[in-house]
């Protein structure tokens, strides 16, 4: 499943006699990385923090073994690491020098990690390593739900399956980007998946939405029909032209006729749902998490007070106070990206991970048009859940966590194809 680096990126691989090591290496960093991001371990915390540590380390060997190509690469995708840069510049005004030091290291050092990955590997590769890997989680966390068998509660105190993870949340968006996964898999051609592959991943699918369901992450559960669809939308052409037809007309008579129907009705639309799901108007108190945010924001409205200073900040006790009476107990967070972002690092930060997310998509949506390959379009959706789930959820600002490595991964992964093919076209044209 893991593929050879293409000749481009480090140039001859002749003249490596330890290649088959240095593979079997880097496949293993990559399977660590993604398990530990994703938090499968969370549960083990005497374990996960000496892993990371692990990683570090090996990372910084293989980049040290290769180091001449890898700089080309930085050079290639300079953009990635404004965000970092900008969050580690924040110590200079930072209520808590010492937080900001330690969390910017460690943002600075997973954003390098996540594009040694994306160089490193196709985004076919990328997608199919995702769907391993969450896919173990996902069946653990319902051998969990059926048997009881690791040493802390099933359930979380709010309901809801959170097998694995910390939350029902962690474990419904694991399952939801399986899922997207595993649809892009299922759609591209027969000599680009290993049969035993593909028959994994259609139990797989059972498997990852059978947890939706059990988690009870409603978030998750409302955002699988918008993933798929996009996803189904990008890839139009390996859809029958019926079963495409037919879905296209639903959704533009659902849009076209929702409003219509709702008016009659008498129905508020953004009520009913959240009644069907069983959610307040304020989003099981997200709103009033914002609320303390903003008020944070506009005392800082610059600069912000120091990328993760807030949450470490004795300062800031009785805000932090407020947010876990408001419902942030489980992980100290706005529950929001930009917000989070505008409080650690003001608007230079923020503009930074806008940057960073206009020129991933930008650059998957240029890779597809060459390639109309499903993996691509999987990327794209993928990005897409990540932005929407952390609209309201934990993600997209911190060091650590799959979402941030994801979109870094798939931003490389893409700029290189794309740098390959230029190369290429250049070649041919010069007749070389």
């Amino acid at each position: 499943m893991i593929s050879a680096v293409d000749q481009g990126t480090y140039g001859s691989r002749s003249s490596h006699p330890n290649e088959i090591f240095w593979a079997i290496f880097d496949a293993t960093l990559l399977t660590l990385i993604f398990m530990l991001s994703s938090d499968m371990l969370v549960q083990l915390r005497f374990v996960q923090s000496p892993m990371w540590l692990l990683c570090y380390a090996a990372m910084i060997l293989r980049i040290a073994t290769v180091w001449s190509a890898f700089f080309q690469m930085l050079l290639r995708n300079w953009f990635v690491l404004l965000f970092p840069a900008i969050c580690l510049a924040s110590i200079l005004w930072s209520v808590n020098k010492a937080a900001t030091l330690t969390s910017g290291l460690q943002l600075t050092m997973t954003m390098i990690m996540a594009m040694y990955l994306g160089w490193r590997y196709t985004l076919s590769v990328l997608i199919k390593v995702l769907i391993v890997v969450f896919s173990i989680g996902v069946w653990l966390s319902i051998l969990h739900w059926a048997t009881g068998i690791f040493p802390w509660p099933v359930y979380t105190r709010t309901g809801g399956l959170a097998g694995l993870f910390s939350s029902k949340g962690m474990l419904g968006i694991r399952a939801l980007f399986a899922v997207t996964a595993i649809v892009a898999l299922l759609m591209m051609q027969r000599h680009e998946v290993w049969p035993t592959l593909r028959t994994f991943a259609m139990i797989a699918l059972l498997g990852n939405i059978f947890a939706l369901a059990v988690s009870l992450s409603m978030t998750s559960v409302l955002l699988t029909p918008v993933l798929v669809m996009a996803l189904l939308i990008l890839c139009w052409h390996r859809v029958p032209s019926t079963i495409f037809s037919a879905g296209l007309l639903i959704v533009i008579a659902a849009i076209a006729l929702g409003p219509v129907i709702f008016v009659i009705a008498g129905i508020n639309p953004i009520e009913a749902v959240l009644d069907a799901i069983g959610k307040s108007t304020s989003l099981t108190g997200r709103v009033y998490i914002w609320q303390v945010a903003v008020e944070v924001y506009r005392e800082h409205p610059i600069l912000g007070v120091g990328y993760q200073a807030f949450w470490q900040s004795p300062q800031f006790l009785n805000e932090q106070l407020l947010t876990q009476d408001a419902g942030a107990v489980t992980s100290r967070s706005f529950h929001n990206f930009p917000l989070e972002i505008l409080v650690s690092a003001g608007w230079a930060a923020l503009l930074a991970m806008l940057v960073l997310l206009w020129v991933t998509v930008a650059r998957l949506f240029a890779l597809l048009r060459s390639t109309q390959s499903p993996a691509v379009a999987g990327a794209i959706t993928l990005i897409l859940g990540c932005v929407l789930s952390s609209l309201t959820g934990t993600t997209l600002y911190r060091a650590h966590e799959i979402m941030i490595i994801l979109v870094v991964a798939f931003a490389v992964s893409a700029g290189e194809d794309l740098y390959r093919m230029r190369r290429q076209a250049e070649k041919d044209a010069t007749g070389q």
